[in-house]
Order: structure tokens, then C-alpha cells, then sequence
């Protein structure tokens, strides 16, 4: 097999200097994906990402919901989604999920033209509830939409499915900031046959943001991507978008 690299950076739409970081890194041929925030008040704007397809980053914990049916699980007193993930995932209702994850993804396929190139999921919310993977994969399963997996069960859960997968994840946000040159370049040489996503949270002067603890930090990761040394190893690695990656899946023999 070919090791095949699909680097995404998370949380387009949050704030525009989170959008000109990840920007800079789609300009400079570093980013290959791009995950999109659409409920309120996130207003990201697509032009700016080339020919980079967005995927949907789906949410319950940031921002207010998209949905226009009342969703009260999901929502503090203020009308906003609860920030804190394990109190959300105490109160939510799947019910709820479910309606507010439909009108996200419409939300965004009224932006965008088009379905998303991937799914995933803001604080990997699906990653720490089930029930939560299992209406991702019912939103992914008609156009076979790639969903994030971190680890080998919810790789199976996701092929089971029908639903694309990567083979391997790489990425934090802890100790942060998560990448810098070194722990790039090292990840870059080392990376194992098949395909992995690299998540990424790069911004340009991000200060600190209401109700984010991860802002300063994206620029460390911007400015990761682009030290001399990092843009040499990415330089050897086989670089590709989602759908790129497994087009050339299904074409190998």
C-alpha cells in the first residue's frame, strides 16, 4: 500500500481569524481539507478555500443551533448550546441531535451546492458517545460521505456501515500547542501505509475567543506548517483531499 496524507483543518467559520489562518495554510498547498462550521453565528464564507472541498464539522457545544425547530436539550437559558461537552452529552436529547445535525447539514448543502466532503464531529463528541457515531453515519450513508474515526473500533463501526474511513488519525489539542515543527516532522516521517488525516487548528493573531480554550495556539500551528523544515517533509508525503484519497483507494489493485 501507499501511505496517503489528508491534512484538515477544523473550525472554519468561527471567527475570521481562524478562517486567514486556515487560509494561509489551503494558499500555501499545506491543507487539503477543510472542516466547516455553519450553525449561528458562524458565517464562513467558501470562496476563500479554492478548490479545497469543505466538509461539514458538525456541533453541539459552540454558537447556537441552526435548527429552526426548538431543540431544548441541547440549549442553555441563554438559547446557546452548552459549552461544557460532558454536560451536554448528559442532557442532550437524540432526538434533539438528530433534528439539529439534519438542519446543519442542510444548512451547509445550501452554502456549499454540494454534500460535504467529510464528516466530522467539533470536540469529537461522536467519538465519546455511540449513539452519537451512529446519526453521523445515518447522514454519511447515503452519498458514502467519509466520517472522522480515531481509532480501530470506529473504524469498523464506520466500514460496517458503508461509510468510508481513514486508517489512521493524528492530531490533538493538548498539551498545546499540539503542532509544532518538530512534532510534524517527526509524525511526517513515520507515517504508515494506507490513509491518515491529520487534523489541524491553524489561525493568524487569534487571541482569546469567547468560550474557546484552544486560540493563541492556532497560530503556533499556522506557523508550524509553514517553517522551512515542515514544508520539505510534505514535500515527500503523498498529498490529497478526501475524496482524492479514496478515488485512488479503489483504483489500486
Amino acid at each position: 500500500m501507499t501511505a496517503r496524507l489528508i491534512v484538515t483543518a477544523d473550525d472554519y467559520g468561527l471567527a475570521r481569524e481562524v478562517d486567514d489562518g486556515i487560509v494561509d495554510l489551503v494558499a500555501a498547498g499545506c491543507v487539503t481539507a477543510v472542516s466547516v462550521l455553519v450553525n449561528r453565528p458562524c458565517a464562513p464564507d467558501l470562496s476563500r478555500l479554492g478548490g479545497v472541498a469543505p466538509g461539514l464539522h458538525l456541533d453541539l457545544t459552540l454558537g447556537q443551533p441552526a435548527s429552526s425547530v426548538p431543540v431544548p436539550s441541547l440549549v442553555g437559558g441563554d438559547g446557546a448550546f452548552r459549552g461544557d461537552a460532558g454536560a451536554q452529552l448528559e442532557a442532550l436529547d437524540l432526538a434533539d441531535v438528530a433534528r439539529e445535525w439534519r438542519a446543519q447539514l442542510a444548512a451547509f448543502q445550501a452554502l456549499a451546492g454540494r454534500a460535504p466532503a467529510h464528516l466530522d464531529v467539533h470536540k469529537h463528541l461522536h467519538a465519546r458517545d455511540g449513539r452519537l457515531l451512529e446519526l453521523v453515519l445515518e447522514l454519511a450513508r447515503p452519498h458514502r460521505i467519509p466520517v472522522r474515526s480515531l481509532d480501530a473500533g470506529m473504524r469498523t463501526r464506520c466500514r460496517a456501515a458503508g461509510v468510508p474511513a481513514a486508517d489512521h488519525f493524528l492530531g490533538g489539542v493538548e498539551p498545546g500547542p499540539y503542532w509544532t515543527p518538530a512534532r510534524l516532522c517527526a509524525a511526517l516521517a513515520r507515517l504508515p501505509d494506507g490513509i491518515t488525516e491529520l487534523m489541524c487548528h491553524p489561525g493568524r493573531g487569534v487571541v482569546a475567543l469567547p468560550g474557546l480554550a484552544y486560540a493563541s495556539e492556532r497560530n503556533a500551528e499556522r506557523d508550524a506548517f509553514l517553517h522551512e523544515d515542515v514544508g520539505a517533509a510534505l514535500a515527500r508525503c503523498e498529498l490529497a483531499g478526501f475524496a482524492a484519497a479514496f478515488a485512488q483507494r479503489k483504483a489500486s489493485p
